[in-house]
Formats: structure tokens, sequence, C-alpha cells
């Protein structure tokens, strides 16, 4: 794919505004070997030439097809990813990353690439592990706040994050939370490859029951009947890093297997331990319900957090 093949996948939707699209030559890789790699892609670390000034450090998404090989298959999840390019570039939100722009280069794979700020803190997940033990209660419910607002910001444009974990909240140079990755769950869902399962091992421990279903179904079935990503699946994620940031501990941290953990939840195990003493369990929990209905809303966390 080139430019020319990005520019064909515009050309089928009709955009108000068009995603930006960067020049590859404009985008220059830090190694020869990606800086992160989760479960729909992997993240590059470049320097990005700009109009105004200096190059400066951006993120690359490159989006994972290994088996989707059909040129029709890969034409089409890259038409989706850029009509969902073109919906991120209009949300504003402190604790939400920015998208700049996509753009189309062999070294970055056959699909549209995703382009963001670097930031500098890496994932909530790391920050956490070197931070934890000296955060204070009310660092850390300034940290859940932050969460909060980024995901009532998401459910209030009608956009589902569908993929919320730890991992992929990231950590900018001055500490503020921003949100990554939303969206692409929803692209990939639909697109229906088997490379795009909801469930892969880097955000199990954060799905909520449905999820674990929903990918059963899909096994089952030729066409997919599962439950996609919801609002209320964002909400079952959500108390999962509400409850790490508390405790310093991913969901099933005593289990080490992904498998197991799949399991655990298929029995209906919890996924924290430990913090029935804590006033952020009786606030929360209800977060972790099984049942998807019986879950607040964001509205409702929002009006508990109103509280603090």
């Amino acid at each position: 794919m080139g430019n020319q093949t990005c520019n064909q996948t515009f050309e089928l939707v009709q955009f108000k505004i068009e995603p930006t699209v960067i020049p590859a030559t404009n985008i220059v890789r830090g190694g020869k070997f990606p800086d992160f790699r989760g479960g729909f892609g992997d993240i590059w670390k470049c320097s990005m030439a700009t109009q105004s000034g200096p190059r400066r450090l951006v993120a690359v998404k490159s989006i994972r097809a290994v088996s989707a090989t059909d040129a029709k298959i890969l034409k089409m999840i890259g038409k989706r990813v850029c009509r969902e390019a073109y919906i991120l570039m209009q949300l504003d939100h402190e604790h939400i990353i920015p998208l700049e722009g996509v753009t189309v280069a062999e070294e970055f794979g056959p699909l549209p690439a995703l382009v963001s700020p670097w930031m500098e803190e890496g994932s909530l997940d790391a920050y956490l592990n070197r931070e934890f033990s000296g955060l204070s209660d009310p660092q850390k419910q300034q940290l859940i706040w932050q969460v909060t607002a980024g995901i009532s910001y998401l459910h209030g444009k009608g956009v589902v994050h569908g993929n919320l974990t730890a991992t992929n909240i990231l950590v900018d140079s001055s500490g503020c939370l921003r949100l990554a990755d939303f969206g692409l769950s929803m692209i990939l869902a639909e697109a229906r490859n088997a490379t795009f399962q909801s469930c892969h091992s880097g955000n199990v421990r954060w799905m909520p029951p449905e999820a674990l279903r929903a990918v059963a179904e899909d096994e089952d079935e030729d066409e997919a009947t599962g439950e996609k990503p919801s609002k209320a699946w964002d909400v079952y994620s959500y108390g999962c890093v509400v409850f790490q940031i508390f405790s310093g501990k991913q969901p099933y941290a005593w289990i080490t297997s992904v498998l197991a953990v799949m399991g655990a939840i298929q029995k209906g195990h919890v996924p924290f331990r430990g913090l029935k003493s804590h006033g952020v369990c009786q606030q929360f929990s209800p977060c972790l319900n099984r049942i998807s209905a019986d879950r607040p809303t964001m509205d409702d966390i929002m009006r508990v957090l109103g509280s603090w």
C-alpha cells in the first residue's frame, strides 16, 4: 500500500473533514523494532517534521493484520480505520490523547497507522509500578477522577472505548492521564477477522464476563453474533482500573496464566482481593457486576465522585 491506496480509501468514505494524511517522509522511526507491542498493534517512537518548528516526538500506532491477507479485507479494514480516525480527530478533551492524523508506509504495515503525541511517562500500568508506594489517597483519587472524566466524555460523545486497561491509559510529562486506543476495538470487531478478537492476552484481565461470551459465540458461529463492546463493558473495565489505582495491582494479580484468568472470570471469581475494608470497594464494586445491565452509568459515577 501507499499514499495512493490511502487516498482511494478516503474516496470511498464521505468525510465532512478528511483525516490529516501525514506524509511518510515526514516521519522517522527511532529504531528497527517497535517500542511497545499491544493486542491490536505496535507502537513506534518516531520523530516528525513540522512546518512550524523543529522535529518532535510522536507515537505511531501500526495496526496488526497478520491474518488478513486478502486485499479486499485489508481495504475494508483500512476504510474503517480512516472513518474512525475522522471521528477521533474531532474529540477534544484534556484526558483524551489527541489524534494528529494517519500515515501510510510499508514499514508500518498494510493499514493506515495512527499518529499521536508521544507520552513521556508511558502507561498508567507502568506508572503505578514505579510510583505507587509514594502515592497518597488524594493523589489516587485525582488519578481516578481523570480516568472518569475521560470515559465520561467519550460516552457523552457516543463513543465506546471497548479496550480500557491501565496499559492504554497514558501519562504525559506533566503527569496528566490520557486515554488511548479507544475506538480500535470497534473497528476491528466489525471487521470480523480472527486477528481482531475482543479478548487477547494484553487486555483480558480488564475485560467483563460478556467479552468471553462474545469470543465463545464467535468461535461457534460462522458469522459472529456475540456481544460487542458497549458502555456497560467500559464501566466494568473502568472499575478494574479504579481498583488497580487503589491497590497497585492488576486484576487477578495472583494468576499468571492468561488462560487461567479467563477461567477465573468464567467461574465468577472477583478480580481483586483484600479491598473489602476500603471505602472505595463500596463505591465502585457495582462497576464489576457480572450482569451488565446492573452496572452504573458514567453519569452515575460522576455524581458519586462529586461527593469526594
